[in-house]
């Protein structure tokens, strides 16, 4: 499995690495053109600037990866991961889309693929199951105790099965 992890987190940086980026030509879009008589003339009009992609990833724990591939103008992905052996991939194909993956546990995969424009995902991983939470929370000052509130409550916690036997219980 740890191999598999890998494999996936290589091709991640190899499909990001052999992407082109090369610019190209607008295509006579964003400029009014004015028609006088038979001739066409353009007026030159400033293109609006691009909006940058954002990306934050945090880790405390050991052997943890993360991967973000983002196509598009205006994206924010953020990746929290506690704990040890987690993989977390976003993938944004598009302009103004948020996504927050967060992962608490041991050995958790996920993902987050987003194709579209402006939408927003959250996600907590827990090894008792998945939540959907509010993008903020990979922005702020995240800790594991801030993920209670949102986390898949434990199914065993409220079984106690530890007895001492009588004679140390004095």
């Amino acid at each position: 499995m740890n191999r598999s992890r890998k494999m996936m987190l290589a091709g991640l940086a190899f499909a990001v690495c052999a992407m082109p980026l090369a610019a190209h030509a607008d295509q006579g879009r964003g400029y009014p053109r004015q028609f006088l008589g038979d001739r066409l003339r353009e007026q030159s009009v400033a293109a609006p600037a691009a909006v940058p992609n954002r990306v934050t990833v945090a880790q405390q724990g050991s052997g943890n990866g993360a991967g973000v591939l983002q196509t598009g103008t205006g994206n924010t992905a953020g990746i929290l991961q506690f704990g040890q052996g987690n993989t977390g991939v976003i993938t944004q194909d598009g302009s103004n889309n948020t996504a927050c993956l967060i992962q608490a546990g041991r050995n958790l995969n996920g993902s987050v693929q987003q194709v579209g424009d402006n939408q927003s995902d959250g996600l907590l991983q827990t090894r008792w199951g998945s939540e959907v939470v509010p993008v903020q929370l990979c922005s702020a000052d995240t800790t594991r105790r801030d993920l209670r509130a949102y986390a898949t409550p434990n199914p065993r916690a409220d079984v106690r099965t530890r007895a001492r036997p009588m004679a140390q219980r004095q």
